[in-house]
């Protein structure tokens, strides 16, 4: 019978966060040094593949000696992989990693046995690896989601598991597909009936919703501000609430508004060269834009919505006499722009 493949590394991911409870001084000693041996062996796979040139296999088996486990040296390449584009990696914290690998009860080295207990293997030379078992508390809310990626597990669908150090304390990174965590999360649902588009366009302080039917016709229009964020001394941790809390009740309106297709601009990078003034620079500097367009997308997509980008080029130009003629201001009419080049990429509108 055939093994089940490693888990897909390309597919969409969620991270579900929860603190490890390990009360063992020994057994805490021995993940801690676990942690900082895979932490070098990241950094034993970077040197091969990016300045050795070595292929995938060939570095692992070398990291394999290293740390005396195939799979944590397999996890190892692949995490290191991810920083092929730096020229240079000098990790700072332990970190621990494992791949799923749906053959091994969803993972081969970090396992959960239960919502609130979880095994993580400690390699050996000799190979005679041991478990170290530790509680594990996640959030209320996240227990149903954590209980089906169990449940999965058992039938064979792997999940990653990472245990992470910040701040002194431990805690256990579960990843799991975003199609899971959509299923479970979402509070509204877009209607069978939806075909409605929606177009966002997000600035620093407001974001801006038009919404258009198949003709171009805007049936709706909503913006949320939130000014406030970009005063001097402002919490960014409170900005980024606020942000999030705007988009989610705007995508949540147009849930209940029959919209399905949701447009968003592409990413695009900042230059603070052309910011002429200091109060645009800390606006600029403040927006994490990227954050918040993964944040859109898991909304989306959990809703049952369909989540697009699109090029913003010369939608800013084109907002301006575009606004005079509609009765929009220009972020409004940069959202309907958005929301019609969504139309016309799938027909002669």
């Amino acid at each position: 019978m055939a093994r089940r493949r490693w888990e897909n590394s390309g597919e969409e991911k969620v991270t579900v966060k929860g603190r490890l409870i390990i009360e063992d001084g020994f057994a805490l000693a021995k993940l801690l040094y676990t942690m900082r041996l895979f932490r070098d062996s990241v950094e034993m796979a970077y040197r091969l593949l990016k300045k050795e040139g070595l292929s995938l296999n060939e570095t692992v088996r070398r990291v394999t000696r290293f740390i005396s486990n195939a799979h944590y040296a397999y996890s190892a390449a692949k995490r290191a992989a991810a920083y092929l584009n730096q020229e240079r990696l000098d990790l700072k914290k332990p970190q621990l990693y494992s791949i799923g690998r749906g053959c091994e009860k969803g993972n081969r080295n970090i396992r959960l046995a239960s919502v609130d207990r979880v095994l993580i293997k400690i390699p050996h030379a000799n190979g005679r690896h041991e478990w170290l078992e530790a509680r594990v508390k996640f959030p209320s809310r996240y227990i149903p989601l954590v209980e089906e990626a169990i449940r999965l597990a058992e039938n064979g669908s792997p999940y990653s598991a990472s245990v992470v150090l910040s701040k002194g304390k431990y805690y256990l990174h579960l990843h799991i597909p975003l199609e899971l965590y959509a299923n479970h999360t979402a509070k509204v649902k877009v209607s069978d009936k939806a075909r409605l588009t929606a177009g966002f366009d997000i600035n620093p302080d407001r974001i801006c919703m038009v919404i258009v039917d198949a003709d171009g016709n805007i049936r709706d229009v909503k913006t949320k501000h939130f000014p406030e964020v970009t005063l001097a001394g402002f919490s960014k941790s409170k900005a980024r609430d606020l942000r999030l809390k705007a988009l989610s009740e705007l995508i949540d309106y147009a849930c209940h508004h029959n919209v399905k297709y949701f447009v968003f601009e592409k990413i695009r990078k900042i230059s603070r060269r052309k910011m002429k003034t200091r109060s645009a620079s800390r606006k600029v500097s403040r927006f994490a834009y990227a954050e918040l367009l993964e944040h859109a997308k898991v909304m989306v997509e959990k809703r049952g919505g369909v989540f697009v980008q699109v090029s913003p080029a010369y939608t800013s130009v084109d907002a301006i006499p575009l606004s005079r003629k509609l009765g929009l201001d220009i972020h409004a009419a940069s959202a309907y722009l958005l929301a019609i080049r969504r139309l016309k990429s799938i027909s002669d509108y």
